[in-house]
């Protein structure tokens, strides 16, 4: 009787041990959402609201730049390049271009779309041929305002999101109240529109 209790003891603690190991490696394996994000203090991403329209944060034609993501490993079916940007005048003409590395070659991605006085994301969904890319760390490049019009942007944020990984708040840093934003837009609207209108004018004085 104590060798048959003995026994089933030793079988019970095996099952529990390799249902264990069973779940472990299902949840090892198995794909979860996350997102990496880059910010300031990297590169020329804005540090905080204030210095929205700053120097070197708000940024016009030739002064292009890139950044690298940090490496996602693991099993996922689904990525998303979604990047924050502010003064993005897209339906009045500024064109601002995303690239991505895919093996090596720059590879066009799309343009900024967001929103002209407010930060917001523009997402560029990625196709399986940069999931190698973004298991090393996906190298990002921006060219701002192709054409040379006059325009200028900030990004505040780039967020890369595998399988539906979550956002974080679009703006810079810290969130400040809501009246302190909606008077900090007002500012950087009238600074905005006197930086563009002086580089339209030097554009102009040029040709």
């Amino acid at each position: 009787m104590t060798i048959k209790l003995t026994s089933n003891l030793r079988l019970a603690a095996v099952s529990v041990a390799a249902a264990a190991l069973t779940l472990l490696s299902a949840g090892t394996s198995a794909a979860a959402p996350y997102t990496d994000t880059v910010e300031a203090p990297l590169g020329y991403f804005t540090p905080t609201p204030a210095d929205t329209v700053s120097s070197p944060y708000y940024r016009g034609f030739g002064q292009d730049w890139g950044y690298t993501h940090g490496a996602i490993a693991g099993a996922f079916t689904t990525a998303t390049l979604n990047i924050s940007a502010f003064d993005v005048d897209a339906a009045q003409g500024e064109i601002d271009k995303i690239y991505a590395y895919d093996n090596g070659v720059l590879t066009e991605i799309g343009s900024l779309a967001g929103a002209n006085d407010i930060y917001s994301f523009t997402g560029f969904n990625l196709g399986s041929n940069f999931f190698d890319d973004i298991a090393g760390g996906l190298q990002v490049f921006m060219k701002i305002d192709i054409n040379d019009a006059g325009w200028f942007v900030s990004l505040a944020k780039s967020s890369l999101s595998v399988d539906n990984g979550s956002l974080p708040n679009p703006n810079p840093g810290g969130v400040p109240e809501p009246a302190t934003w909606a008077m900090m837009i007002i500012g950087f609207g009238a600074v905005g529109s006197m930086v563009r209108n002086n580089r339209r004018r030097n554009v102009f004085a040029a040709v």
